[in-house]
């Protein structure tokens, strides 16, 4: 990767080399996602239990890089009893107080099942907000069968439950715009609608979004009011639904290119994509608006989603009526309510956020004001450690290529500068990674990333010299050139002549002094 060593055969053989052997070693390093689970086990002999569960053949694949270890609490100790009686919101505050700093400690609880007949709102098998889970058990002789079945739901191998990193993970610059857009299609006086968006939506609602996800991104949020922008798609009425509808085949279509929906920032190949959110208040004589799912039902918050762009969600003003005396009227507060719940559900999507866990059978308990849990977040954090790692080694792999394939180019030093710049903050990442502080790799893998996009996008792309040809070359130099070359060849051909035709005199001159001897 050294993109100013002399030899190009021999730099481009090396860095080959550098590549796939960072790529392996990354690969390596940021595979799965090491981590330590206590097990807190409520049963006599909880310790055995543990230990025996953990060296089970059904737990292999987990075993290699999660040490299970048991936590048991001293026999008579009080707390336990607690979890069993208490709410799972009640539980999910107690057990934050087990909580680890180090963000690859995760907190198992296991307590005796004590809910009535009818207090089924107490899951059997929970998944807190922060990084603890608990399972309730009413028979211990089969306890042990369960706890390797919701240990395995927890920490099987990601290849197994999560998908490839979204496309908003992988911005080198770190940032995602998240663009609100309040779309008015037919406003007129009594039925045009606005908002205080940081007054009504974001201090009350997204405040804390920002704060949970900041360290996987950094989320800025902007907002802005278009009026007269109808969609062309025409909904169908529904004498089932009453109202009219638009079905799963006409939501692609259902967002027009003509709308001005912009941003305050110009992105630039460098810079990530903007996520927008567009709230579309229906024309009056098209509402109530419905959006229906893949089975023709109505959909849970009334939106959709546009993978790689963002969503929309429909509001209906209540009754589909004029405010008399009104110009504008603000989203009432159970409207965005609706709004938001709608957003975070939809960028949970896009960041890829599963919800792999209900498969299992697990309650999952929602994060109310920040929209992702804490054990969500890390595994986002370590799904864009992997993309960084993966983005930067590409990047360099190609600008090399391109390096390699110009056999007289001159690389700047600036470009030179970023490659070694990029090269050893995905070494550090590397490293970090293997030592399991994820974070920490994350943020050397993004600033890799960011370096390496910076030197193969520089203003002096080495990209485009790649297709340069000769001929272009050979016409650049050609005015300076031509000026020169036909004086010294005039020059050249009368110094010619004039040597021939001394040559020929001397010749005759010679053949006469023979004579005359």
């Amino acid at each position: 990767m050294a993109a100013r060593a002399v030899t190009v055969p021999t730099r481009a053989r090396t860095a080959r080399v550098d590549h796939e052997d960072a790529a392996t070693r990354a690969a390596r390093a940021t595979s799965t996602r090491r981590a330590r689970a206590r097990v807190w086990i409520d049963a006599e002999g909880g310790e055995n239990i543990v230990r025996e569960v953990a060296r089970r053949r059904g737990l292999e694949d987990v075993a290699r890089w999660v040490t299970i270890e048991a936590a048991t609490p001293r026999r008579g100790e009080g707390w336990m009893d607690a979890l069993a009686a208490a709410s799972d919101e009640d539980v999910d505050a107690r057990t934050r107080a087990l909580a680890d700093e180090n963000a690859t400690v995760y907190d198992f609880v296991v307590v005796r099942d004590r809910r009535g007949e009818n207090d089924e709102e107490r899951g059997k098998f929970v998944v807190g907000t922060h990084r603890a889970a608990w399972m309730r058990f009413d028979d211990e002789r089969l306890l042990a069968d369960e706890l390797e079945e919701r240990l395995r739901a927890l920490f099987a191998p990601a290849d197994e439950t999560t998908p490839s990193a979204s496309p908003f993970l992988t911005t080198s610059d770190g940032i995602l715009l998240a663009s609100f857009s309040l779309v008015n299609a037919e406003p007129t006086p009594g039925y045009a609608f606005s908002w205080d968006f940081q007054r009504d939506v974001e201090q009350p609602f997204l405040g804390a979004l920002p704060e949970a996800l900041s360290r996987v991104l950094e989320v800025r949020i902007e907002a802005q009011v278009l009026r007269h922008a109808r969609s062309r798609v025409r909904p169908m009425w529904s004498d089932k639904h009453r109202g009219y509808v638009v079905d799963s085949k006409q939501t692609p279509f259902f967002i027009d290119s003509d709308w001005p929906i912009d941003t305050s920032v110009t992105y630039t190949p460098i810079d990530g994509k903007p996520l927008h959110f567009v709230v579309y208040v229906p024309p009056q004589t098209e509402c109530p608006l419905y959006v229906l799912d893949d089975n023709h039902e109505l959909t849970a918050t009334n939106a959709f989603i546009v993978e790689g762009w963002g969503g929309l969600v429909v509001v209906n003003p209540p009754g589909c009526a004029v405010a008399r005396g009104e110009n504008e009227i603000r989203l009432r507060n159970d409207e965005v309510v609706n709004v938001v719940n709608a957003f975070v559900r939809q960028l949970r999507i896009h960041l890829g956020a599963g919800e792999f866990l209900q498969k299992f059978g697990a309650k999952v308990l929602p994060p109310k004001h920040t929209g992702f849990a804490t054990w969500e977040v890390d595994a986002l954090v370590h799904s864009r450690l992997v993309a960084d790692a993966q983005s930067t080694i590409s990047t360099l792999k190609s600008l090399d290529e391109v390096i390699s394939s110009i056999a007289d180019i001159a690389v700047p030093d600036a470009i030179a500068e970023r490659i070694l710049e990029s090269v050893e903050a995905l070494e550090r990442a590397i490293d970090l990674a293997q030592n399991a502080r994820y974070d920490e790799a994350g943020a050397s893998a993004r600033s890799a990333h960011a370096a390496a996009e910076r030197a193969f996008f520089d203003p002096f792309s080495l990209g485009g010299l790649e297709s340069f040809p000769f001929e272009y070359k050979v016409a650049s130099v050609m005015p300076i050139i031509l000026p020169t070359i036909f004086p010294l060849m005039l020059g050249f051909m009368r110094e010619m002549r004039h040597f021939q035709l001394r040559r020929r005199e001397a010749f005759r001159a010679s053949e006469s002094s023979k004579k005359t001897s």
